[in-house]
């Protein structure tokens, strides 16, 4: 009996551990799941690793594949993206099983684990994934997330949606108790993957960027200041994700072991504003249109008056 005591304690103690619990079930019908997933390129055997891109508010991920199609076209890995209900304006907690499903599924046609990039909300999904799922840790290598909100943004306020907005806009906002519960987690960047935060400082949408505590940068992350490499560019919100520096940041995350570093980026990088693959002036317009649609596709979204109550799936401790 005492030999078999330790044993049964372990057993008891590994069964009650945060880091061994199972991931919390999917509540979304798997019919609507499977049918916003896309994917261009051939995941099975592609001489590159298979990429995710994570849309953000107020587009859908078809849109976002369009802007960024000629860069990827030129990295040539082979990109899967989700279309969110209500074009990611809708209630983060569901959203963010639409993407949980997506990485499962893409990393089981590849064959082999993946790498993840997103822009705005969709830099702060990835994070949300990883952390409440933590099975995924084991299928994504590294995420880079490029202008996320993952601690809020003030720009805004509640002066804005003082006659309601959408769900995600009230979720994103610094403050909310989403965010809260989820920077109440033990990790920032969990898991073996490896995180990659890229920000600028001249983001309209989404601030603060510089001083202490910018609120795209992530602790245990590579936080990229895109200022700090190319002093004085411009880049807006949506720009951030074009920008040179940003897939700079890509290509040197998923080709080398562990997070991006600024010191393996091209000597010429500033030379250039946008990703390889990208018309200048063609992409300058697509940037214009870009904060037009998300604009009118948002400003149409369904509102709410007040930020979604947080599900008790997000509100539990998990081990980082």
């Amino acid at each position: 009996m005492r030999l078999l005591l330790p044993a049964v304690i372990g057993c008891l103690l590994l069964t009650a551990s945060p880091a061994l619990a199972a991931d919390p079930p999917l509540t979304v019908p798997n019919a609507k799941l499977a049918a916003s997933l896309k994917c261009a390129g051939t995941l099975k055997g592609s001489a590159k690793q298979p990429l995710m891109l994570v849309t953000g508010t107020g587009a859908s991920g078809d849109q976002a594949y369009a802007i960024g199609k000629g860069a990827f076209d030129a990295w040539g890995a082979p990109v899967c993206w989700v279309n969110f209900p209500q074009f990611t304006t809708g209630d983060i907690q569901i959203a963010v099983q639409y993407l949980v499903y997506g990485i499962r599924t893409e990393e089981r046609r590849a064959g082999r684990p993946i790498s993840v990039f997103g822009i705005s909300q969709g830099g702060l999904l990835p994070r949300i994934a990883l952390t409440y799922w933590p099975s995924l840790r084991a299928k994504v290598t590294d995420v880079i997330a490029a202008a996320g909100t993952q601690h809020g943004t003030t720009v805004g306020g509640s002066a804005t949606c003082a006659k309601g907005c959408p769900a995600a806009y009230f979720q994103q906002a610094a403050g909310s108790n989403l965010l809260k519960a989820l920077n109440a987690q033990p990790d920032e960047t969990p898991g073996p993957t490896s995180w990659t935060t890229v920000r600028s400082a001249t983001d309209e949408t989404v601030q603060p960027q510089t001083g202490p505590h910018p609120t795209s940068a992530l602790k245990g992350a590579t936080n990229i200041l895109i200022q700090d490499v190319c002093p004085g560019r411009q880049v807006t919100h949506i720009g951030t994700a074009l920008d040179s520096v940003n897939f700079a940041a890509i290509a040197d995350a998923v080709t080398h072991k562990g997070p991006a570093q600024v010191s393996r980026f091209p000597m010429d990088i500033c030379a250039n504003l946008y990703a390889p693959g990208l018309d200048p002036g063609t992409t300058l317009a697509l940037l214009g249109a870009a904060n037009g649609l998300t604009s009118s596709q948002g400003g149409a979204a369904k509102r709410v008056k007040h930020e979604p109550k947080v599900l008790a799936m997000f509100r539990h401790r998990v081990a980082g």
